[in-house]
């Protein structure tokens, strides 16, 4: 039983193509018992999600377009904005606008950043 379920694909940051899958569920088991050694392992044993589980669509296999656009973005952004953070999650935005293909949704100071 859990309050929160998403599923983390790996991107291969070179060349966006999105790789495995995993659940995080496993973090967010309600319950003083699932704090308890054995019942709650951080780390997933595999990533052997490939669909999203609303529809059956495909995701692993999928490139991300405009990557390295991306990640000079969210770097550049970190550099700018928070220089004295060492570790922040950035929501980036894929736009079909020709003027702003990609920009930046919000900044996470507080987020998780467990390996799924």
């Amino acid at each position: 039983q859990t309050d929160h379920d998403s599923i983390l694909f790996d991107v291969d940051v070179k060349t966006g193509k999105v790789l495995g899958g995993t659940t995080n569920a496993h973090w967010y088991r309600l319950g003083l018992q699932e704090c308890l050694p054995g019942r709650c392992p951080w780390r997933s044993s595999d990533h052997a999600v490939t669909h999203h589980p609303d529809g059956d669509i495909p995701v692993t296999g999928s490139v991300v377009p405009d990557i390295r656009e991306m990640l000079h973005l969210v770097e550049t952004s970190h550099q700018k904005m928070c220089p004295d953070v060492p570790l922040v999650g950035w929501d980036v935005v894929l736009s079909a606008d020709e003027k702003l293909p990609v920009c930046l949704l919000e900044v996470n100071l507080s987020c998780n950043f467990f390996r799924g």
